[in-house]
């Protein structure tokens, strides 16, 4: 698979995490929060806001890491794949499973007109990573041996 469409993937991996990590209602504090509550008879109730606050603070860290590792994948990608068709990819496969994020953990809703949107980044996506580069030498080369 091609590095450009892995960091896309890690990209909305990354912005997952931080909205898992920022957002209020987030799923994970609440979780964290009512796992400490229903112990509460054993805990002391001034810990539970602290251990949710420590839950935001490991999904921050969290998504700092999958960005570093999305930013080394992404020029990695580029430079196998070319700045233009590795960022298109990029972009495409971020946008694709951000919307897969967000439509399986956050309830969102999305349009007709949306999917068919998409489908067409995921056709563009298959299209482009299927190109060949060709090295300005082998163009050269293989010129060199048609005239000879």
């Amino acid at each position: 698979m091609n590095k450009a469409v892995v960091s896309g993937a890690l990209g909305a991996t990354a912005s997952f995490i931080g909205k898992l990590a920022f957002a209020s209602d987030s799923p994970v504090q609440s979780w964290v929060y009512n796992q400490c509550s229903s112990h509460a008879e054993y805990i002391n109730s001034w810990i539970c806001p602290k251990l949710a606050l420590v839950s935001r603070g490991i999904c921050l860290l969290l998504m700092i890491g999958t960005n570093a590792i999305m930013i080394s994948s992404f020029v990695e990608g580029m430079g196998d794949s070319g700045s233009v068709v590795g960022t298109a990819l990029s972009t495409a496969s971020n946008f694709t499973l951000s919307a897969v994020f967000g439509i399986i953990f956050f309830d969102e809703r999305v349009t007709t007109l949306w999917c068919f949107g998409a489908a067409l980044l995921v056709i563009g996506m298959w299209l482009l990573s299927s190109v060949a580069i060709i090295e300005p030498d082998q163009t050269k080369r293989s010129n060199d041996k048609k005239e000879m």
